[in-house]
């Protein structure tokens, strides 16, 4: 028994073992997967308006994402072949625009469906300014008035790291979602 060896143990990985795999990750999933993938998830539909410096814009987005409570910060992806990303990022100010039920034509109309102008767009709804400039939907079942402190490209996207200024709330309706690249409500799901 004295000469038998002892069992190999695995070697154990230290940081920068573990950094590597973060940044390149040996199996990665096909664009294809990976969309369909994140279609099963539910998002909040909102709107994301800018306007300053740069000029007014807005765009319909699902890829909002709280980070922190303290400061008060979100995470907002935006394509980086938007027109809107450049605007936003010269005028540091956005408003994210969380969409009722009620308000499907509006999404769709900044997503781009009908081809509106931005002037055609922003008439739509009902907008005020409360703390940074940006236009605010005063319909909306919610809005959060930012300031963008970070921009970081990654892939084909920009993420906006932002804090909230200001909030707004209207009355108490059902979120209007996205599920399946269809839209949905919470009664629905």
């Amino acid at each position: 028994m004295d000469n038998i060896a002892p069992a190999a143990r695995p070697p154990v990985p230290g940081p920068a073992c573990e950094r590597a795999r973060i940044l390149a990750p040996e199996v990665t999933v096909s664009d294809f997967e990976f969309r369909d993938a994140m279609s099963k998830f539910t998002t909040a539909v909102s709107v994301i308006a800018t306007d300053g410096v740069a000029g007014l814009a807005g765009l319909t987005c699902s890829a909002v994402c709280s980070v922190s409570d303290s400061p008060a910060t979100l995470a907002v992806c935006i394509h980086g072949g938007s027109s809107a990303n450049s605007i936003l990022k010269a005028n540091r100010v956005l408003s994210v625009n969380c969409l009722h039920t009620e308000q499907r034509e509006l999404s769709q109309a900044f997503a781009g469906v009908g081809k509106l102008s931005v002037a055609e767009r922003f008439a739509m709804a009902n907008w005020e300014v409360l703390t940074t400039g940006a236009p605010c939907c005063k319909d909306a079942l919610v809005v959060l008035d930012c300031s963008i402190v970070d921009v970081r490209d990654v892939g084909t996207h920009s993420v906006f790291i932002v804090t909230v200024m200001a909030t707004a709330k209207s009355q108490n309706r059902q979120p209007l979602v996205y599920r399946q690249r269809n839209y949905a409500t919470t009664c629905s799901l």
